[in-house]
């Protein structure tokens, strides 16, 4: 069994988006269409990480047309293990899980087409009780589905004038649907027999993003009489800042609303006393002498405010009346002692012990260093409250309802809590919520920050306390479930317990201890965390694309690097485990994505500096990325060097960085600092390579072409040192084995092997060996092929520990380990969620491998627990030969036809070939516009299809000298059926074929197909004439007149007329009727711009249609050589690309590249000693002597079967019907004798 270390992202901002069973299993949306589910390991797990809390990662690919945004699990998990799913495009399904030879396996059980007929989103499902499901469609579509009898009923109108954005079933009342809508209306909606709607409020000024029940039904809430000091609200805030303007005005204006006042000789603290002063030289001055005069003391001005009676404020009075009521409670009145106690019961009390609001204050009593933690006073009042419900907005604003549409409780998360006031917001608000407990109600905002209230405490405005959990994530919270119960009701006795029935309580108790709560947010990680503990259990890191190729690091075991297609690039730091030596540590992965901008194919690191890895990405970018550090580096990124996507990176003895793609290869040399990339040719025999894969070893660099062949260049001065042609399609993966490995301290013996996969089906495995000829030339030979994997191999991965030992994988879906010296597959590693892409071992001494793939999953493999004799093939089942039949047959009638029909009544109920079951949805035959190949040119059409080795070799005599025209040295004068050559030949050879097709339209009544060629042909007055003389004018003949003269399209129209007038005259008015199609609407859209004399368009739009045939000799027709090349050239790719390879073989030696021809009959033909006679001539003619010497050589390894003719087999006649069934009787009476026989005896 594998155990993952990357698993597959969830979709982003679907807050349905993921689910958990009470157990643990995780299940969510994946990326491609793929349903994930993630199978919590069992505590008893040996595998190759110690014990953690891991997980195994099943990935089912196309569970929906379209990506699935929201789900939920059957209440009765696990003894119904079922979920349902609805996707983007309408579609929902219900999914069976059950596990077969250890291996996880769902099925489709049944799936409504309510909203995907309409292409209607589904915002929300739910099981409402467990035989009972509802959805609900972002245009207002309410579906109530009976799971037992698959029957359906839809509400059309109880939300039609609202957008539905988010959905949740009533966990205590079946059939309760609560809504939240864009509009920020909350509805209540009931489902069961005549739908109502229960309430509906505007609580929201913005979207409604998630809405949440209460656990318990029946609960109360605390109402405290004063308002929280803590809570910072934006009212609150400019309340106060009111507050503050009016006192400094006032302050500013206080000299008018002072009073003067002199203040006494006891005002100071020490008394003033009058002395002598000897010094004083104004004793003797005269108070209107002339000069400065003594300082005289004056009274003292003093403002103060005039004092007011401060008005008594609401809390005030409050008390005051309390305080009087009290005084009356002493009173001797029964009657008003009586007043008083159920006053006091039911509003005010002094204690906080009354029922079990004592245990909730207890339970969730806030901490004094948190965020809003204020410390009530005990006057509070107590309000039973039932059936509750939460919302919560896309600004953050929360709101809580009672079970009649009241508003108990609201408050507003602030978008940059717990951040510099400072700091502009630039990611946009996202926030969603969870009733975990019914004390305790989580919230999330667009930080990744993890919030809690308690939602049955309020203060005397009904607001709500919040305060910071933990920090989770680093951006983009947008996703939490909780495996804590939907039910936690205290007691089964309470007045809510008749509202038990259909009630979805858990089939499993799951201790308080073990509920978790898992986050999803932007930075691509899933949380585990526990409340109760206030820790995280586990961080699991996910993708969300393929992965391409894993690289571990040469000089730290910890290491290894991950290439994956959603534009990061990940590093894997684990380590040997404290606990057993024998096993890895879980470790944790970093992500690095800044500046990378695009898909990463590959990673390669630095033989020597620490921290320095390469990266190339399918845009053609080449980067570096520093690793070093705590902070996360943006990539450098390389100049553009290579075009098209770059999928190998090696580096080099001098530092140099080797990169190919777009079938260069470019050199870098990131040690000089201007990142210059250097492009070298890779030319040999004087043919230019394109190269798909390289390898730097000291030996030398080691590349392979496109053509299946690979060489060994030397670093320095690039000039081919060897040469072996092995495949016959592009080099997919080189790989080196190493000089040494860890459990030898002497060089490897298999040091000079080389393993290289190509894209060939069946995907082998060819392991070259490097040496030296006598002659002291360096040669590649084949040492053994390895023989085993169904599909393309595509990486290839030599274990560092023992010798001769291999790893590969393959897009059959598996990956392999090979024992080079026996050939033999010594495991099988099933990758049963797609094609496996990146593989590598593990760096520690630990038996350990690691695959990557398109399951977008990291695992890890113990190959002892994976024999290949264990292994079984995933086949999915073969499509009936009626069903192949009756598709082929609407096919060929729609081709003939040349109607683009879109849907078809014959296959509604057709399966869409779908690996999970019949319950799939079916979906519908899209079958294009095509005209009729064999319309215009039947005969060439024909003639092609059966190409033979003669007509290539007449075709290719005109690149062979007048002495060496044919291989025996005799000219060949016989027609071999190769009348279609004249299409490549002279302007006069190409009228002689158009003569013979014409003759041969005429000659079968094709009277459409002849005008349509006279068309092409310019020959519009013929085809004018001999219409008009068959009655087959029509208006788009008419048409087209004009483009000989405006005089011609007066005397066609006259022609019309009179063809009209005997039409009717005759009783044929039929004809005028008559369909007339020339061949489909690209050929009659061709003649259309041709009548404009825009030849060029007509050739583009028959390629537009796959009409190279067709366009080609229109252009030849015309004297267009240029645009004919042009089109010659895409209708050989298109037709060796389709694997028309005979064809394609004919088109490059018409455009005269031999080499390309040799080339692509070498990768067809193995046995057939013409076909590869003619390759090695072709390649002798090309001046590749090497690869037809190699040719040669496969010619010479065919194994002649004598031929004998005059021994014939024939076939006897097969028995009819009657005949079989009288024999059958026959037989049945010679049986009954035979025991009537056996029974006299008796």
């Amino acid at each position: 069994m594998d155990e993952t270390i990357l698993f597959p992202s969830p979709n982003w901002f679907q807050v349905s988006g993921m689910a958990v069973s009470a157990d643990g299993w995780l299940f969510y949306g994946g990326p491609s269409r793929t349903l994930c589910v993630l199978e919590p390991l069992p505590s008893d797990f040996d595998g190759v990480i110690s014990k953690h809390n891991g997980y195994r990662a099943h990935t089912f690919p196309g569970a929906h047309a379209e990506r699935i945004i929201c789900l939920d699990v059957n209440p009765a998990w696990p003894e119904m293990k079922s979920i349902i799913t609805g996707a983007s495009d309408g579609s929902v399904k219900e999914w069976n899980l059950e596990k077969v030879d250890k291996t996880l396996q769902i099925k489709s059980r049944y799936n409504h087409t309510v909203h995907l007929s309409d292409q209607e989103e589904v915002v929300g499902v739910g099981y409402t009780t467990n035989k009972f499901a509802v959805t609900v469609g972002a245009f207002g579509r309410i579906v109530k589905w009976d799971l037992r009898s698959n029957i359906i009923k839809t509400h059309n109108l109880l939300l039609s004038k609202f957008k539905p954005t988010c959905a949740a079933c009533s966990p205590h009342l079946p059939f309760h649907v609560a809504v939240g809508t864009k509009q920020g209306v909350v509805l209540l909606v009931d489902v069961n027999d005549v739908a109502k709607t229960v309430y509906k409020m505007r609580g929201h000024d913005d979207e409604i993003l998630s809405v949440s029940w209460c656990p318990e039904y029946e609960v109360i809430m605390k109402k405290f009489l004063i308002e929280s000091e803590n809570r910072k609200s934006s009212a609150n805030a400019r309340m106060e800042k009111i507050r503050k303007d009016a006192e400094k005005e006032e302050r500013e204006h206080l000299d008018e609303s002072a009073l003067t006042k002199t203040l006494p000789q006891d005002s100071f603290d020490e008394p003033v006393v009058e002395e002598d002063d000897m010094f004083d030289i104004y004793k003797d001055h005269e108070e209107d002498e002339f000069g400065h005069k003594k300082y005289k003391p004056e009274e003292i001005l003093v403002k103060v405010k005039e004092e007011r009676e401060k008005p008594m404020d609401y809390l005030a009075e409050c008390l005051k009346l309390r305080d009087e009521i009290l005084k009356k409670k002493d009173e001797p009145e029964p009657s008003i002692n009586s007043l008083v106690d159920a006053f006091d019961k039911a509003h005010v009390s002094d204690d906080a012990t009354v029922g079990e609001g004592k245990k909730l204050e207890d339970d969730n009593k806030p901490k004094p260093e948190s965020k809003g933690s204020d410390k009530h006073s005990g006057h509070y009042s107590q309000h039973p409250q039932r059936h509750l419900l939460a919302s919560i907005g896309k600004t953050g604003s929360l709101r809580l309802w009672s079970k009649t549409g009241k508003l108990v409780g609201s408050c507003v998360i602030p978008q940059n809590f717990n951040k510099p006031q400072n700091v502009k917001v630039k990611q946009p608000m996202w926030a969603t919520l969870l009733w975990y407990k019914p004390n305790v109600l989580l919230i999330t905002d667009s930080k990744g920050q993890l919030l809690e209230c308690n939602p049955l405490y309020t203060d005397c405005k009904n607001k709500l306390e919040w305060r910071l959990v933990d920090t989770l994530h680093k951006r983009g919270l947008f996703c939490m479930v909780s495996n804590a119960p939907r039910v936690q009701n205290k007691t089964e006795s309470s007045s809510n317990r008749g509202q038990s029935k259909g009630n979805l309580q858990p089939t499993i108790d799951v201790p308080e201890d073990e509920w978790c709560v898992w986050t999803a947010a932007q930075d691509r990680t899933l949380v585990c965390y526990s409340m109760k503990k206030r820790r995280r259990i586990n961080t699991y890191n996910t993708c969300g694309g393929y992965v391409y190729t894993l690289q571990c690091c040469p000089y730290d075991a910890r290491k290894i690097a991950f290439s994956v297609g959603d534009g990061a690039i990940r590093i894997w730091e684990g380590d040997m485990s404290d606990v057993d030596e024998n096993k890895l540590a879980f470790g944790h992965v970093t992500t690095y994505w800044q500046n990378v901008q695009g898909k990463v194919l590959t990673v390669a690191w630095h033989p020597t500096k620490e921290n320095v890895l390469a990266f190339g990405t399918a845009e053609s970018r080449v980067g570096l990325l520093d690793i070093g550090g705590k902070a996360e580096k943006p990539a450098h990124v390389l100049q553009m060097g290579v075009t098209g996507a770059v999928y190998v990176l090696s580096w080099g003895a001098r530092g140099q960085l080797y990169a190919c793609g777009g079938g260069g290869l470019a050199i870098y040399e990131p040690s000089s600092g201007d990142g210059e990339a250097k492009v070298v040719p890779m030319e040999f025999e004087g043919q230019t390579w394109q190269l798909t894969a390289l390898k730097w070893f000291p030996t030398g660099l080691m590349v392979g072409s496109f053509a299946g062949s690979v060489a060994l260049m030397s670093d320095t001065t690039y000039e081919v040192l060897a040469v072996n042609f092995l495949f016959k399609k592009m080099i997919h993966s080189i790989e080196w084995h190493p000089q040494y490995t860890s459990n030898s301290s002497e060089e490897s013996p298999y040091k000079d092997l080389i393993a290289i996969s190509a894209m060939d089906k069946p995907g082998n495995i060819a392991i070259l060996k490097y040496g030296q000829k006598e002659d002291g030339t360096k040669q590649l030979e084949t040492y053994k092929w390895l023989e085993g994997h169904k599909s393309t191999v595509l990486q290839l991965a030599w274990n560092p520990h023992i010798e001769g030992q291999l790893l590969s994988s393959s897009q059959d879906c598996t990956a392999r380990v090979w024992d080079v010296e026996s050939g033999t597959c010594t495991a099988v590693f099933p990758v049963r969620g797609g094609v496996a892409l990146g593989v590598a071992w593990s760096a520690f001494p630990v038996r350990a491998a690691l695959t990557g793939g398109a399951d977008c999953c990291v695992r890890l493999w113990r190959p002892e627990d994976h024999p290949p004799e264990v292994y079984q093939e995933c086949r999915r089942e073969p499509m009936t030969r009626r069903e192949k039949r009756r598709r082929k047959a609407l096919a060929e009638k729609l081709e003939r036809q040349g109607q683009e029909e879109t849907k078809s009544p014959e296959n509604t109920n057709d399966s869409d070939g779908s690996p999970y079951g019949e319950g799939s949805e079916a979906m519908r035959m899209e079958v294009s516009a095509r005209a009729y190949k064999r319309f215009l040119l039947p005969i060439c059409t024909r003639e092609m299809s059966t190409c033979s080795t003669k007509a290539v070799r007449k075709l290719a005599q005109k690149f062979v000298n007048e002495e060496e025209k044919t291989t025996n040295g005799e000219e060949d004068t016989k027609d071999y059926g190769t009348t279609f050559l004249k299409m490549f030949g002279t302007t006069n050879e190409l009228n002689e074929l158009l003569d013979i097709e014409m003759a041969y339209h005429l000659e079968n009544k094709d009277y459409e197909a002849w005008m349509m060629l006279s068309i092409f042909r310019g020959q519009i007055d013929s085809m004018i004439k001999f219409a008009d003389k068959n009655d087959l004018l029509c208006p788009f003949l008419v048409s087209i007149s004009p483009c000989v003269s405006f005089k011609y399209w007066k005397d066609v129209i006259q022609l019309y007329l009179a063809q009209i007038d005997r039409c009717i005259a005759q009783k044929q008015e039929g004809k005028l009727d008559e369909v007339h199609r020339f061949g489909g609407a690209a050929l009659r859209k061709a003649a259309l711009l041709l009548a404009a004399h825009d030849v060029r368009g007509a050739a583009h739009c028959l390629v537009a249609a796959r009409l190279h045939r067709e366009a080609y000799v229109l252009c030849r027709a015309r004297h267009m050589d240029s645009i004919a090349e042009e089109t010659l050239k895409i209708w050989v790719q298109d037709i060796h690309y389709n694997g028309s390879l005979k064809m394609a073989v004919l088109g490059y030696v018409a455009l005269g590249d031999l080499n390309k021809a040799a080339t692509t009959i070498a990768t067809f033909n193995k046995d057939d000693e013409d076909w590869l006679s003619l390759a090695v001539d072709l390649a002798k003619i090309s001046g590749q002597h090497t690869f037809a010497g190699h040719l040669e050589d496969k010619k010479g390894q065919i194994k002649k079967v004598p031929k004998n003719d005059d021994v014939e087999e024939t076939l006897k006649e097969l028995p009819t019907r009657l005949e079989l069934l009288m024999k059958s009787n026959e037989n049945d009476g010679d049986a009954e004798s035979a025991d009537i026989e056996i029974e006299t005896k008796e």
